[in-house]
């Protein structure tokens, strides 16, 4: 899937950022302004991966017909 991709390449890049942080080549207040896009963007893609499974259509589906009687 394209969404799982994007979602890998996104996780490499905040493990790489954070190695920076640890190893010193940043301070943590560059590493936080990094990550911070970064992790945003995972959850996004990780919600947008979700909401394509059915199951979780099916279980919304269901929870919203009950919401209604």
């Amino acid at each position: 899937m394209v969404y799982e991709r994007k979602l890998y390449l996104l996780q490499k890049k905040l493990e790489v950022e954070y190695q920076n942080y640890k190893q010193g080549s940043i301070s943590e207040k560059e590493y936080c302004s990094r990550a911070k896009p970064i992790d945003k963007s995972i959850g996004k893609l990780e919600i947008a991966t979700l909401l394509g499974t059915p199951v979780l259509k099916e279980s919304s589906l269901q929870h919203a017909q009950k919401l209604k009687h």
